[in-house]
């Protein structure tokens, strides 16, 4: 308590804006950083899922002219569920639904260049949380 005391309410709200600015340039170079990180505001399709880990992981995709124009994913899992979230939002950019289709944990683990064993259930949410975005694209649900 006497640390607190010592201090005063200008050096504290200093420090909090401080660490709100650093909050805020880091959000703004994740954003900036990784263009695949988000969501879509009307996505033709969006998919979320749980993963054997506890990970969620949501991707949406947008298309038109029957290719995906834009694909968005986000996870609350660790580094390589995001890295495997990212991979499979990449591969599908472009992509039509029957190149989607070809798209598996293997594409993936590649994509990123290699997942450990432990981490390769990460690669399998991405997948299948892509696969079943496809899914819910084509019976237009």
């Amino acid at each position: 308590m006497e640390l607190f005391s010592s201090l005063s309410w200008t050096t504290i709200l200093g420090a909090a804006a401080l660490l709100f600015i650093i909050i805020g340039i880091w959000v703004g170079l994740q954003y900036w950083l990784n263009p695949t990180y988000g969501t879509i505001d009307e996505p033709d399709a969006t998919a979320d899922l749980k993963g054997s880990c506890g990970d969620s992981m949501k991707l949406s995709l947008s298309f038109r002219n029957g290719r995906v124009v834009d694909a968005k994913y986000w996870t609350n899992g660790c580094r390589m569920s995001n890295a495997c979230g990212a991979a499979a939002a990449k591969l599908a950019l472009n992509k039509t639904p029957e190149e989607i289709a070809d798209i598996d944990h293997v594409a993936i683990e590649k994509f990123v260049g290699g997942l450990p064993q432990e981490e390769s259930h990460c690669a399998t949410l991405a997948a299948g949380t892509l696969q079943e975005c496809l899914r819910r694209y084509l019976v237009g649900s």
